[in-house]
């Protein structure tokens, strides 16, 4: 069991506010403050920055959050293991971004799912952002990503590269000659929603061309992965996708890749869990099944 000024100090680092932290656990303000200045004590740091206006962790203390946050959701998961009856089967929650869960891992899924008949399986198809945010609260035990993240902070392993292509219509009418990524500023563009990996690399790799999706006739914003697929096929648009995702509709010709001198685009899938988890083995040994 977790000493009670961690969750004061746990419950700080998420709202960055001694009287929300205070209202959550049900305590006072004054209580959630000894119990920071305590561990701050104890650990011979300051945890937090304050002045007037904001509040905000110190190095330390974001080193000190992510030791604790894996502490805090291994100790939940043990309490549910040491819990429950022999009857019990085994439970895991997933998460994946939904380039990644509709379409790179979904026969390897359902292989799992079919391997492991005893387990609870609870799985989340969410944008990067929220899958990170899962994994700090312990509603995900592990996650495969393509979006950006910062190592420091969560046990990452590579999973898998691909490419990300400039996707069309077969037969999709250009307003210009393609050539170069400036060529199709004139088009509509469907991408997905703020928080998505996968448009968080296509804007870095646009800001190199001082480019923003702004710059494009038209857009179109939204969150299901099938949906863009589908409004590609129907030519709505243009979009950037990862080659996985659209390799059934590019073998039958239904899409094709637009070829441009001025993108060449892999990034990384990884695999991504709390930092330190004592049971990272088993999400290991789940993961490379998939």
């Amino acid at each position: 069991m977790l000493d009670f000024r961690i969750e004061s100090f746990l419950a700080v680092c998420e709202y960055l506010n001694f009287t929300k932290a205070a209202e959550s656990l049900n305590i006072t303000q004054p209580a959630i403050s000894q119990h920071i200045k305590y561990l701050e004590n104890y650990y011979n740091c300051k945890l937090f920055c304050r002045n007037k206006k904001n509040l905000s962790l110190t190095d330390q203390g974001k080193i000190l959050r992510a030791a604790l946050l894996s502490m805090s959701n291994d100790e939940h998961r043990l309490k549910k293991l040491l819990g429950k009856k022999k009857s019990q089967g085994e439970k895991i929650s997933l998460g994946f971004t939904r380039s990644v869960g509709e379409y790179i891992v979904i026969d390897k899924l359902i292989a799992l799912i079919k391997e492991k008949a005893a387990c609870d399986l609870h799985i989340y198809y969410e944008n990067t952002d929220e899958i990170l945010r899962d994994i700090d609260s312990g509603k995900i035990d592990f996650a495969i990503i393509e979006g950006f993240l910062d190592g420091k902070d969560y046990f990452v392993k590579k999973y898998k590269s691909d490419r990300v292509q400039c996707i069309c219509h077969r037969d999709h009418v250009f307003q210009r000659p393609i050539t170069k990524l400036t060529d199709l500023l004139d088009e509509r563009i469907i991408i997905r929603e703020e928080g998505s990996g996968t448009l968080a690399i296509l804007k870095n790799f646009l800001y190199m061309d001082n480019i923003d999706t702004k710059d494009f006739a038209n857009i179109i914003e939204i969150n299901n992965m099938h949906a863009i697929v589908e409004l590609l096929k129907a030519d709505c648009g243009i979009s950037f996708l990862f080659e996985s995702c659209v390799e059934k509709e590019l073998r039958e010709k239904e899409l094709r890749i637009v070829d441009l001198e001025d993108f060449n685009l892999t990034h990384d899938m990884s695999i991504v869990a709390s930092k330190n988890s004592i049971f990272l083995d088993l999400y290991l040994e789940i993961a490379e099944k998939l």
